[in-house]
């Protein structure tokens, strides 16, 4: 009797079916992962430019801000410059994904302490008129934070009196 080579149905059946289980387990990790990345990503681009107007404001010897926008939508923060008439400049524009925003989500009980142990705004930014203000060879003229969320996870953009900036997580009670 002559040998056939090949698969039969029930083993082509098998391996869709495999590779259909992998598909959709891998879709579901891929899925939480990148809702987690989206967040991450605004706290750490925002980390980014608070770092460069930081070196904006020494560089050019002039007064640099970040001013972030939690009514508009979408939601923005812009850097740019005071001009000699004192008005502000914008040259860099920063949308937040569609599905982040400027604000604490679930993971943050109400009336928790923010990493600088002051209160969390409902607006998500401690700083006054939410803008940020770089002044050559001085820092920042106030500390504070800024929250991202997408609702059920947050992140704190910590930026102290010289400028410099830390993104922080909550975890139990604290923020690490």
């Amino acid at each position: 009797m002559p040998r056939r080579s090949g698969l039969t149905i029930m083993e082509v059946v098998v391996v869709v079916v495999i590779i259909g289980i992998l598909t959709a387990g891998s879709w579901f990790i891929l899925g939480r992962m990148g809702k987690h990345i989206r967040v991450m990503d605004s706290a750490t681009t925002f980390k980014q430019d608070v770092s460069l107007a930081r070196q904006m404001a020494l560089e050019k010897d002039r007064v640099v801000l970040i001013v972030c926008y939690p009514d508009s939508s979408p939601q923005v923060w812009w850097i740019g410059e005071l001009d000699s008439m004192g008005n502000f400049v914008p040259t860099r524009r920063n949308p937040l994904h569609r599905l982040v925003r400027f604000g604490v989500g679930d993971d943050v009980p109400a009336g928790a302490r923010g990493p600088d142990g002051g209160a969390i705004p409902d607006d998500g930014v401690t700083f006054v008129n939410n803008t940020i203000i770089f002044r050559p060879r001085m820092g920042v003229q106030n500390s504070g934070v800024v929250y991202f969320t997408d609702g059920s996870e947050t992140r704190a953009v910590l930026i102290s009196a010289t400028g410099t900036a830390v993104v922080m997580k909550r975890v139990g009670a604290g923020w690490q």
